[in-house]
């Protein structure tokens, strides 16, 4: 069977090619991809190249798949796996396999194995570790955006706090404490708060920070609602506007500081702000990714140490928090069209992937079985003029407040030109 796929050779070296996949062994699973979200962490990966520490090697000669946020449908099942999974199942991926101790990934380290394709196989380890997911809620999109919220969900459930009498530690978010989002208006920042108003373990307070006040009002009309109906008092600040907003963010919690915060962007100047934030016994978590191997930023030990203040770092999440994702989406609990600002077919992935820093807004998501140029929401109306399937896609996503859907989805799927 043929496939196209978009291919990683090196260090910003991406092309999209078909070739042949080969005929599946008893222990594989042969499965169509329908949408693939793309992930700042293939950007990462793109940069690196075979620097990358789930990159092989020589992944000069042997080209690996890209893509690692996915959803579709199962079309071959090889012997192996036959009392477990069925031919028409739809699934998401948990691309974090760690299989033995491995760094391999789907979208990383595989030539047959990756999101940014029409077909792919899925070597035996994804399901020998449970990361294969059967997914029973409607459409594509939301399966393929689970393993961003699992990234999330993970974030949560390790923060932690202690029991100075008993020395045990309560992961989570501490419910009914006071939360902070910083940089929080990005995607992982959309997802996060829909998470901590959605999860098991809730807030009473949640704080949401950013620089761009576009993103912050955009946020406040899509969750303000849904939190004041549970019970949760949101808020979302312009830190940029304030001249002193360590003060002002303090006196939001009655200068008590947070028990929970999550750090959104990779600035060092932003995780010592953040820092000074963090009242006692509290967690902060640093959630997004450097590049550089010697990024660094100060910490007051004096607070470590006298006020317990906890500072780790997750990436990724793992099965249960897929599975956890997975459940919350199929209960209509989260939100995950919110993250979509931007769509487009297979042939639009190399060129958002490399340019995915200087792109605004949130997921790009990509419908591998489509051509289409990356195409934002808003730009829809502005296309209305080109054809009838631009006219109707942007009516469909103008009737559900400008935002993607399932209805928008068959549409598309239906409609949209095959690559």
């Amino acid at each position: 069977m043929k496939t196209k796929a978009v291919r990683l050779y090196g260090e910003m070296d991406l092309r999209l090619e078909t070739f042949d996949l080969p005929e599946i062994q008893d222990n594989e699973i042969l499965v169509r991809v329908f949408a693939d979200s793309l992930c700042m962490s293939t950007y990462k990966a793109l940069v690196l190249g075979a620097k990358h520490k789930r990159v092989p090697n020589n992944v000069a000669d042997h080209p690996i798949i890209v893509g690692h946020e996915m959803s579709g449908e199962i079309i071959q099942v090889g012997s192996r796996w036959k009392e477990k999974y069925r031919e028409g199942t739809r699934f998401s991926l948990q691309p974090a396999i760690n299989y033995k101790g491995s760094m391999d990934s789907p979208g990383y380290s595989y030539a047959y194995c990756g999101g940014d394709a029409t077909y792919m196989i899925l070597p035996p380890e994804v399901m020998i570790t449970d990361c294969l997911l059967p997914y029973q809620g409607a459409g594509f999109f939301n399966a393929a955006l689970a393993e961003p919220y699992s990234c999330v969900i993970g974030a949560c459930r390790s923060l932690y706090r202690t029991d100075r009498q008993s020395h045990n530690h309560y992961m989570g978010i501490k419910e009914g404490g006071r939360m902070a989002l910083i940089g929080g208006c990005g995607p992982m920042g959309l997802a996060a708060i829909d998470y901590a108003i959605s999860g098991e373990f809730r807030p009473r307070q949640l704080i949401v920070t950013d620089l761009d006040s576009n993103r912050l009002k955009r946020a406040q009309s899509l969750f303000g609602a849904t939190a004041e109906s549970r019970g949760i008092s949101l808020l979302f600040i312009n830190t940029g506007e304030l001249d002193n907003p360590e003060h002002f963010l303090m006196q939001l919690t009655e200068n008590q500081g947070f028990s929970d915060i999550l750090v959104m962007v990779a600035v060092p100047a932003v995780l010592e702000f953040a820092e000074s934030l963090l009242g006692f016994n509290g967690c902060l978590n640093f959630f997004a990714g450097p590049t550089d191997k010697e990024f660094s930023a100060r910490i007051n030990y004096y607070d470590v140490h006298y006020s317990e203040k906890h500072i780790i770092g997750t990436t990724g999440g793992n099965v249960d928090d897929m599975k956890e994702a997975l459940e919350l989406m199929e209960q209509n609990l989260l939100k995950p069209e919110v993250l979509v600002t931007h769509i487009g077919g297979l042939d639009a992935v190399v060129e958002t992937t490399k340019n995915l820093p200087n792109i605004p807004g949130g997921k790009k998501l990509i419908y591998t079985g489509i051509s289409m140029p990356l195409t934002a929401l808003t730009e829809l109306d502005s296309k209305m003029d080109e054809s009838v399937f631009y006219r109707d896609l942007a009516q469909i996503v103008s009737g559900n407040d400008g935002l993607w859907s399932l209805e928008a989805e068959e549409y598309l799927l239906k409609n949209g030109s095959p690559i």
